[in-house]
Order: structure tokens, then C-alpha cells, then sequence
């Protein structure tokens, strides 16, 4: 019987791998599952924790360049192919062995003819790892960037509100102080200001023009964001989206009040 397995070659760099470990590393903190889809020109990266694209409590991703992390020949990926590691962590730290020797990593994807992959060889002077590609999940070939495009399209949100780092890092440092399992935060507007907390304590952000509402949702993947400066946040009938440059956070609440 033939071999259907198909190879992809391509080179990174420290530079690149730095970026592409970067993203991983903060991926894991949603979840150690994380997904690659891989297309000609751009590679959606992400993490989700849920057993379904319609069933996602949360949900972090990227959408950049390919030749952010990799170099590779023109035409070499035909039609989008998938990676899957169940343990971001350890291939982060398996990765991050490349970056001291500072040279160029030669790579190779072997790919099966459902375009999972197989595994990635990596591979420089000194230091050769394969790393194994984890079982296929519905997930990872469902979703798109033309679907991530059209849930968190931010026309279709409710409202919206600007949160500032200084106040995150206040929100983050406060809410660790009380930090039990499946602890929630809540957005609460009271005559149209708008304040994030909890039920002993909360920190006004801004004036908004809304009806007083409650709305909740898990603290742990808040604690995820990590603005430069601000990160826009959009809220939505089932779920609040914070949206930033190059990545977006998508967390369902829990309850409407």
C-alpha cells in the first residue's frame, strides 16, 4: 500500500522561534491543549477549553504571518494542515532548547493524508527533536479565520469599553488576594458607571450609557490578558471578548443579571 504521508520542509529562526514560542507560552495559560492551522500565508494558533467549537468556555488566539515563525517555500503548503499538542508546556520547554545555540533550525512536517500532522522534526548543528503530533480532534479542522472573523465580529456587540493596564493589574493583584476555585469577577454598571470585581470589592473603569446590568464570568481566564497599555473589551449577549493587536480572548459568561 503506498505512502500517503506527505513532507514539508522549512527553516526558522531564533527570532522566529522566539516569536512562535512567545505565543505558545502564553496560550498554555487557557489551556496545555494548542492548536496550529497552517495555511499558505497565515498560521492561526490557539487554545480553548470546551470539547467543541459551539461548546467553548474559553477561547485565545492568534492569527499572524507564516513568515513571522518560519521561512518556507512559496506554494509548499497547498491546502491548510493541522497541529495538535495536548501539552503546550513541554514543547514549549522542548523548543527552548534551540534558542541558545543561535543557528538557523531546519524542520520537517510529515503530514497524513487527512492533513493532521504527524510529527515536526527540528533540527540544527548540535540538537535534533521530533515532536509528535497528538491525536486528530473535531476542533481543529473546524475552525477558520473566516469563522473566528465572523463570532467575534464586533459590530454584533452589545457595548464596548476600553480597560487600561494600570487598572487590569489592579483587578488581577486584588482578585488573587481571594482566590478560591471556579471564582468568578462581575462587570456591574450602576448608574452608568461601570465597575469590574467582586462581591466584597470592585474597581470603577468608566462611564458607559447602559442599563444597570450584572454579568459574570470565570476570573482565572481573565487573568490571562496581558495589554501593553489597554485591551479593548466588547461584551456580547453569551460572552465578552477582549481584543488586542494580534490576539483575542473570548470568555462566556456565566450569568446575566
Amino acid at each position: 500500500m503506498p505512502d500517503k504521508n506527505k513532507n514539508i520542509t522549512f527553516t526558522t529562526s531564533i527570532e522566529q522561534l522566539t516569536n512562535l514560542l512567545k505565543k505558545i507560552k502564553d496560550l498554555t495559560t487557557i489551556n496545555q491543549r494548542v492548536v496550529m492551522r497552517i495555511e499558505s500565508s497565515n498560521i492561526l494558533l490557539f487554545s480553548f477549553v470546551g470539547d467543541s467549537f459551539k461548546n467553548i468556555h474559553a477561547f485565545k488566539n492568534y492569527v499572524f504571518p507564516i513568515s513571522e515563525v518560519m521561512t518556507i517555500k512559496k506554494g509548499e503548503i497547498e491546502e491548510p494542515i493541522f497541529f495538535i499538542t495536548r501539552d503546550g508546556k513541554k514543547l514549549y520547554k522542548i523548543l527552548e532548547n534551540f534558542l541558545i545555540y543561535k543557528e538557523i533550525v531546519n524542520c520537517k512536517i510529515s503530514v497524513n493524508d487527512e492533513n493532521y500532522v504527524n510529527y515536526i522534526g527540528f533540527d540544527n548543528k548540535k540538537l535534533n527533536e521530533k515532536i509528535i503530533g497528538s491525536d486528530p480532534i473535531a476542533i481543529g479542522s473546524e475552525i477558520s479565520t473566516d469563522d473566528i472573523n465572523f463570532l467575534m465580529d464586533i459590530d454584533k456587540s452589545e457595548f464596548n469599553f476600553r480597560l487600561n493596564r494600570t487598572d487590569f493589574l489592579q483587578i488581577k493583584k486584588r482578585g488573587l488576594i481571594e482566590n478560591e476555585a471556579k471564582s468568578v469577577l462581575y462587570i456591574n454598571i450602576v448608574n452608568k458607571m461601570l465597575s469590574i470585581g467582586e462581591t466584597k470589592w470592585h474597581l470603577n473603569i468608566t462611564e458607559v450609557d447602559r442599563d444597570d446590568i450584572t454579568l459574570s464570568f470565570p476570573k482565572s481566564y481573565f487573568n490571562t490578558i496581558n495589554p501593553k497599555d489597554f485591551i479593548d473589551i466588547y461584551v456580547f449577549e453569551e460572552f465578552i471578548l477582549c481584543k488586542y493587536d494580534d490576539y483575542n480572548l473570548m470568555i462566556l459568561m456565566e450569568t446575566t443579571i
